[in-house]
């Protein structure tokens, strides 16, 4: 495993739509983004077309009797990115046009076709790309990244949110299949060659492995074994991106698989048919690799490659610190919806979520309260009436990074809070994701953003400070800067002070000066 310095740096980026493109050896995707001023970004679109380039490259070690196929695709998704708008796109080529002999060749006629420059990237190029990709949707620290293609495989090692090591091993789950697992069962001699093939090539990848880490995983394959455990546990959130499996969970997968044939696989839940061809290989290298690096856990990134070429260009070659990663996601979000938070509800959320928090009963509650009150109500976008119903689903199917599934469910529910029997409601589905007190904890910055949206629309634009005096029995809250206070009775900010006893356990007291 090669280590190195600073990642290369990024071109400018301006307000605007942008296109990605990877051709892999597997298959090609298109990733459109809109990008603001402030360097938030949305997905547009995105597209997936199969290309299998790796069986090619297996089997003559040549690409050329697939260009007719490959520049059809190519210029397919090139013309689609111009269609949408964008002004600029990037495109890449990883292992199959990195190995074959004619590969530069091939790339050069694809970007003749298309008016598109592709460029051919070096395996540790992809594997920093792939780095910054996943490296900075999760809140990891330390660990092993595997990027699991057709035809390679990158493994890089990072500590502190940097990468420090990182290597391409020439083995992927299309080219593990043509060499070894071409019939439709492999026989015991032929799995046995595989396996010891993909273990020499890791252990002169990573020598000497570190155990107990994290190993960050993405690509196609590792998708697909993702999925397929989802299916298997009946997971209720509907998310691969930050989804955590057992190392041993590989193991119990690749023995439910082995046997069974091709016509069976294809019905598998979980199991998308394009896949079930090659997922025995796909097993098979995942299981190898976690036999070497005995990490503590997997962890399925949904980034990859050309996010890594979107996060290149929007903030440079390093992954954020985690701690940023609610709050960058949040804006995203925002961004997506078409809504911007008002700052007065925003302030009085967070001063009420200040003054509150020894009443939080878990550690770390202050950072969902602080994203729940900034996406409050934007399921208004949809239907104002129904807002809260629409901005639970809205976050539940949002891709939020720096939190895990449980955290992301708890901050759906406070964002859309209306009382605690209607997030009990909202909750029942995701109650196999809960820990002991997070239904309280839920209820408790529901409330709190509720309220502080209650006197920020009592009062609009005024600025108001809060002080905090608790005991046993009462909250007595100071409120000064509200004038008038809020219309009582039958107020809304009187309706939220009544649910105070059965959430928090004492009464709540607001004074207004």
């Amino acid at each position: 495993m090669r280590r190195f310095g600073p990642l290369y740096g990024c071109a400018a980026v301006r307000r605007g739509r942008y296109g990605f493109l990877d051709i892999g050896s597997h298959s090609a995707r298109l990733l459109v983004v809109d990008v603001d001023d402030r360097k938030r970004w949305r997905v547009v679109d995105e597209e997936r077309a199969i290309l299998r380039l790796g069986d090619a490259l297996a089997s003559e070690g040549r690409l050329v009797g697939e260009i007719e196929r490959a520049q059809a695709v190519y210029q397919t998704l090139c013309e689609r990115a111009r269609h949408l708008g964008a002004h600029d796109s990037e495109a890449v080529g990883t292992a199959a046009l990195r190995a074959a002999r004619d590969g530069a060749a091939f790339a050069a006629q694809l970007a003749r076709s298309a008016g598109v420059p592709l460029q051919v990237l070096s395996g540790e190029e992809e594997a920093k790309l792939g780095f910054l990709g996943a490296v900075t949707t999760l809140a990891v620290q330390h660990g092993y990244l595997c990027d699991l293609g057709g035809a390679s495989t990158e493994l890089s090692r990072f500590r502190d949110r940097r990468l420090v090591a990182a290597d391409s091993a020439p083995f992927g789950a299309v080219t593990l299949h043509q060499q070894f697992l071409r019939e439709d069962l492999a026989t015991q001699s032929q799995t046995e060659a595989a396996v010891e093939h993909v273990r020499t090539l890791l252990v002169a990848s990573v020598p000497e492995p570190e155990p107990g880490l994290p190993l960050v995983v993405l690509g196609g394959s590792f998708r697909s074994i993702a999925k397929l455990h989802q299916a298997s546990m009946r997971y209720p959130f509907p998310s691969l991106h930050n989804y955590r499996m057992p190392p041993d969970a590989i193991a119990q997968l690749g023995r439910r698989l082995a046997r069974m044939p091709l016509r069976e696989r294809r019905k598998v839940p979980g199991l998308a048919i394009h896949r079930a061809e090659l997922v025995p290989s796909a097993l098979l290298i995942a299981g190898a690799i976690v036999e070497h690096l005995r990490p503590s856990e997997i962890v399925i990134s949904g980034a990859g490659l050309r996010e890594g070429m979107l996060y290149r260009r929007l903030r440079g070659p390093l992954p954020p610190p985690a701690e940023d990663l609610v709050g960058r996601s949040c804006e995203n979000l925002l961004f997506q919806v078409g809504e911007e938070p008002d700052p007065a509800q925003v302030a009085l959320s967070d001063s009420l979520l200040n003054v509150l928090e020894p009443l939080l009963p878990q550690s770390g509650a202050l950072r969902l309260g602080r994203a729940a009150a900034r996406l409050r109500g934007i399921g208004r976008r949809v239907n104002f009436y129904d807002r809260h119903r629409h901005t639970f689903a809205m976050i539940i199917g949002a891709r939020l990074f720096g939190v895990s599934h449980r955290e992301q469910v708890l901050l759906a529910a406070a964002a859309a809070y209306e009382g605690p029997r209607r997030m009990r409601d909202l909750l029942s589905p995701y109650l196999d994701l809960l820990e002991r007190g997070d239904m309280v904890l839920g209820q408790r910055l529901g409330l709190i953003c509720a309220f502080a949206e209650a006197l920020a629309r009592s009062a609009p634009g005024m600025e108001a400070e809060i002080a905090v005096d608790i005991t046993p029995s009462v909250i007595t809250l100071g409120i000064a800067g509200l004038t008038p206070p809020p219309q009582l009775p039958f107020g809304e900010t009187e309706r939220l002070a009544l649910q105070f006893p059965k959430v928090f356990g004492r009464k709540l007291v607001p004074r207004y000066n």
